[in-house]
């Protein structure tokens, strides 16, 4: 863990692993009680934009009463934790419809990916998800 010193307050990170997909800054505030600190999260952000999010974080650390956390995360960090669970249950409650277009978006969305994006990484894996949704197939 990192500690990066501004003038009066900090910023707290890790160095993104290679497995990390996404970055989240949290900073504290004020909690529901009286008197209590608690984390308000920004929202996710692609790993490519951790240092954009770090200097973000540095540059207005000054401003806040309390420190900042750039936080890494990968697939076991989302997975494991019930950090995706507002996200599952909004999906559940969707309507045939609504799943359906949410379909069509990922599906031209991983086709986009597979068209510009110059990392075979990520080509790579939107060609996997194209293959789990059955887009595609190896014949």
């Amino acid at each position: 863990m990192t500690t990066i010193a501004t003038q009066r307050n900090r910023v707290v990170t890790e160095q993104p692993e290679p497995d990390d997909v996404f970055v989240r800054v949290s900073l504290l505030g004020p909690g529901d009680e009286p008197g209590t600190l608690a984390p308000h999260c920004l929202r996710y952000q692609p790993i490519s934009a951790y240092q954009e999010c770090l200097d973000w974080a540095v540059a207005i650390a000054d401003q806040m009463a309390h420190p900042l956390y750039v936080v890494p995360l990968n697939h076991g960090d989302i997975l494991n934790t019930d950090r995706w669970t507002p996200f599952a249950k909004m999906l559940a409650t969707l309507n045939d419809q609504e799943r359906g277009q949410l379909r069509q978006m990922a599906i031209a969305t991983c086709a986009n990916v597979m068209r510009d994006c110059d990392d075979w990484h990520v080509r790579a894996d939107a060609h996997d998800i194209l293959a789990q949704l059955k887009v595609i197939h190896h014949d």
